[in-house]
């Protein structure tokens, strides 16, 4: 089920008259949300700018070489123009997920999760529908606007299907042919996507500590499934990603920040149809410990403030709770 196309049209032409619009990306400035929101900004024109309080280390990888107009928030102090006219947040299922306070403007929300631990304010458009990335819903809506694709657009969308689907072991329908289109469109082959996301620029010491944080993982056996957890250092999703490839079922990887911890959490498609949905999971922890958390069936995570013991603790009997009847 696609989104309805024409109400985004009918947001943006009502609202870019009356000056700028911001495209707000979600503060853990993963490859789809710095994607979706640099190229949906810049097919809407001048007057939308993308931005966010971080750029996660794989966008940031394959920004590398482009000319894009990205502004970086400040948190503790976000600077927006005083004329904005609208907000359209991407990728993000919640307010709590922004990482700072959005003014009071109207808002639009572009989101493919199904799972969220605060809700939107009143009034906001929220649309949604059965896609793998929001990537795929960008392009849907420039293809419907007959726009042009250049090969840097096109190369942010195809990264963020790539990794928002975990090299399309997540995909929904119609992904692969929104890929085919999006190459098709632009002469992209997804093999280089693909070979540039994969290539290698860790340093020494995170190699090292990716290498300990999988070494430490401990293994418990959760109804038919095997789940791995463990701490990490640096580089969580690389970790999460190797616990599955060394037969987890679903991982589990938390880094310690200050003041408390964040926790990202990998699945595999075996996993998730047979029930398990990470953003539910960390939907629920929020209920249990509080903090911020969703996502969707495949990847998801949560941060918020406890300890290892009761975090391993909570999230081993509300995985248990959810899975065995």
């Amino acid at each position: 089920m696609s989104f309805d196309l024409q109400a985004l049209s009918d947001w943006i032409s009502l609202h870019t008259p009356n000056g700028p619009i911001a495209v707000v990306t979600h503060k853990n400035g993963d490859m789809d949300t710095i994607g979706s929101g640099l190229v949906l900004a810049s097919s809407i024109g001048n007057n939308a700018k993308a931005c966010g309080i971080h750029i996660g280390s794989l966008a940031q990888k394959m920004l590398n070489g482009m000319v894009v107009d990205y502004q970086q928030i400040d948190e503790t102090r976000p600077s927006l123009p005083r004329t904005l006219s609208g907000i359209i947040v991407v990728d993000c299922a919640s307010p709590s997920q922004i990482g700072f306070k959005l003014p009071d403007v109207p808002l639009c929300v572009l989101d493919h999760h199904s799972a969220a631990s605060d809700e939107w304010p009143d009034k906001t458009l929220e649309l949604t529908g059965n896609y793998s990335s929001t990537a795929e819903m960008v392009w849907d809506w420039i293809k419907a606007q007959g726009l042009g694709l250049e090969v840097d657009q096109a190369t942010l969308l195809l990264a963020a299907i790539i990794s928002d689907t975990g090299r399309f072991k997540h995909s929904r329908p119609g992904c692969h042919r929104r890929v085919a289109e999006i190459c098709e469109e632009s002469g992209l082959d997804i093999v280089d996507v693909i070979e540039q996301i994969e290539s290698e620029d860790l340093n020494q010491s995170q190699r090292i500590s990716i290498h300990k944080a999988v070494s430490r993982s401990k293994i418990q056996e959760v109804g038919k499934h095997m789940i791995s957890i463990t701490r990490a250092g640096t580089n969580e999703g690389v970790v999460a990603h190797a616990l599955l490839a060394s037969g987890a079922h679903a991982s589990f990887v938390y880094k310690k920040n200050t003041p408390g911890i964040r926790l990202s959490a990998r699945a595999s498609r075996t996993a998730t149809n047979q029930g398990i949905h990470l953003g539910h999971l960390m939907e629920s922890i929020v209920h249990r410990l509080g903090g911020e958390g969703g996502g969707h069936a495949g990847a998801a995570g949560w941060s918020g403030i406890c300890d290892e013991v009761e975090l391993e603790s909570v999230l081993l009997a509300t995985l248990s709770a959810e899975l065995i009847e």
